[in-house]
């Protein structure tokens, strides 16, 4: 209980215009490698190749006890495609002893059978599975791999068939792009037809200038706002319930698409209730990697968190002077403390202090 009511106070400072945190992130993303096996048109991260300097073992052990130590509740492994990284389990039941919740992005493409009791019996919380298309034809030609439909959509299966008490939970993550803007409603109804927990979706990031690039045809113009969100609506209505994030987010899609620049006026979450490490231990304030606040073979993870750096980067993200994309894991959060009375960011934060596992 410690943690949520220290969590409270931070969130209900940062609503009164306070930089700096009086404990470390309520969330972190540990990208735990580079390389990935699908080749979506919508990210370039595929084009990695795999670094052996990434944090070992050991030194990733170390970073979630550190991480928890510090206040830290969620901790989402990412990549790349966490599951090429042969520890994976280990770490997530590390991350689990350390009274972790732990959530994991995957594309699904080698949860088998025998990878999938491994994710169960680590105590996994969450896995979202990444598809971009409702049929095969439309999710691999995106996704860029053969064959990509039918194994994620198994490896949900093979999830659901040996998962018990609900555990872990089975999200879809769907990248929005003018390709398959008109199949958001029909990914919403193949959730809701194969009993999953729920659609995280975003729209596909083009910040050529930082490390998001888009397939220029994918990319969404001005042009396609209005429409975008018409159809975004009309899952917020239909499909509510499947959504996890807070309404006000859902409804910026079309301010996003006309000014990506916009979100910088936003007094946003990252570097103070979120935090992103990169394979190399490097700390950023979100997944855009732009302004680094330390590394963790370095320092600390605390003397990173409340140095001279970290302040430094809030500043300037205050300031405006940072790049910001619109990601489910900074924007919702940000949107609800913005708007918060106590009772407001109770309720908002409530699934994240009974759980921990999604916001």
């Amino acid at each position: 209980m410690f943690k949520q009511v220290k969590h409270l106070q931070n969130f209900l400072r940062f609503a009164k215009g306070e930089h700096e945190p009086i404990i470390g992130p309520i969330k972190a993303a540990w990208e735990v490698l580079s390389v990935c096996n699908a080749k979506c048109r919508t990210c370039d991260r595929w084009q990695e190749k795999d670094d052996p300097s990434m944090l070992s073992t050991a030194e990733g052990k170390n970073l979630i006890r550190q991480l928890a130590d510090n206040g830290v509740m969620n901790l989402c492994f990412t990549g790349g495609e966490p599951l090429l990284r042969k520890d994976i389990f280990e770490l997530i039941a590390w991350a689990k002893s350390c009274h972790l919740s732990t959530s994991l992005m995957s594309n699904g493409l080698l949860i088998n059978d025998r990878r999938a009791k491994n994710l169960i019996d680590a105590g996994l919380d969450l896995i979202y599975i990444s598809l971009d298309g409702s049929t095969p034809e439309l999710n691999d030609a995106l996704r860029g791999i053969k064959g990509y439909f039918e194994l994620a959509s198994q490896a949900i299966e093979n999830l659901k068939s040996l998962r018990s008490n609900a555990r872990p939970k089975i999200f879809i993550a769907f990248t929005v792009n003018k390709a398959n803007m008109y199949d958001l409603e029909n990914m919403a109804r193949f959730v809701k037809s194969r009993a999953l927990d729920g659609l995280s979706f975003q729209p596909a990031l083009h910040l050529p200038q930082v490390k998001y690039r888009v397939d220029e045809e994918l990319a969404f113009g001005p042009g396609d706002a209005a429409t975008l969100q018409t159809l975004v609506e009309r899952v917020l209505k239909m499909y509510g319930e499947l959504l996890p994030m807070n309404r006000d987010y859902y409804r910026q899609f079309a301010s996003f698409i006309e000014n990506p620049h916009k979100l910088r006026e936003q007094h946003s979450i990252a570097g103070f209730a979120f935090v992103n490490i990169d394979p190399r231990g490097n700390v950023y304030p979100d997944p855009l990697e732009t302004a680094s606040m330390g590394n963790i073979r370095e320092q600390s993870f605390e003397k990173i968190w409340y140095g001279r750096r970290a302040s430094e980067v809030r500043t300037r993200i205050a300031r405006q002077e940072l790049p910001a994309g619109f990601f489910e894991s900074v924007v919702p959060l940000t949107m609800a403390v913005q708007r918060m009375t106590p009772l407001r960011l109770h309720r908002a934060l409530k699934p994240i202090f009974t759980t921990a596992e999604h916001f």
